[in-house]
């Protein structure tokens, strides 16, 4: 996965936003990168929702389906101020085939214009993975997902460069919902 770090400093700066968010931001990217974390929309979603709102943000976490072109499939993604923050659409289930560079309060951090990717379109119906996602609680996906032995809880550890508390995560995002964009 390609993705220009200036660019990606720039679009979040320009819009008015905190360094640290572009931090945050460009660790998940390496993160994902490193780890060849294909197809994980759902995991770089609920990471990204934790760290944003550790740094002040109201992150809202979607589930839905997406369209690029006659592309249509299940996904998930976070927005801010009604601004699409999507990573994961760069690393997809389809062989970590990028459907586009990762996007960025709306902007697609490769060609620095407003992405043409619809989000939360009536398309087929949510697949029985995303519903099954979706009969779990927020702390249950985090504390179980299997390539770290903290969970995703870990991977934020990982993303931040410390431990954290993760009894004391757990109480604070213990109401934490996905939300169904169509």
């Amino acid at each position: 996965m390609n993705y220009n770090k200036a660019q990606i400093e720039e679009i979040i700066s320009s819009n008015g936003y905190k360094r640290e968010m572009s931090q945050i931001i460009i660790n998940l990217l390496d993160y994902m990168n490193k780890k060849q974390w294909c197809g994980a929309c759902h995991a770089c979603s609920s990471v990204l929702y934790v760290l944003l709102s550790e740094i002040g943000y109201k992150p809202k976490l979607y589930v839905g389906e997406v369209k690029e072109k006659n592309y249509l499939f299940d996904h998930s993604w976070i927005e801010i101020d009604n601004k699409v923050i999507d990573l994961a659409i760069s690393m997809t289930l389809e062989n970590g085939i990028a459907v586009s560079a990762p996007v960025i309060l709306d902007i697609n951090s490769e060609t620095n214009e407003k992405t043409t990717i619809e989000y939360g379109i009536r398309g087929q119906g949510l697949d029985d993975e995303t519903l099954f996602l979706l009969s779990l609680t927020f702390n249950d996906y985090m504390k179980f997902f299997p390539d770290n032995d903290r969970g995703l809880w870990g991977i934020i550890e990982e993303i931040l460069g410390r431990q954290i508390n993760i009894e004391e995560f757990e109480r604070k995002y213990y109401n934490t919902q996905r939300q169904i964009k169509m």
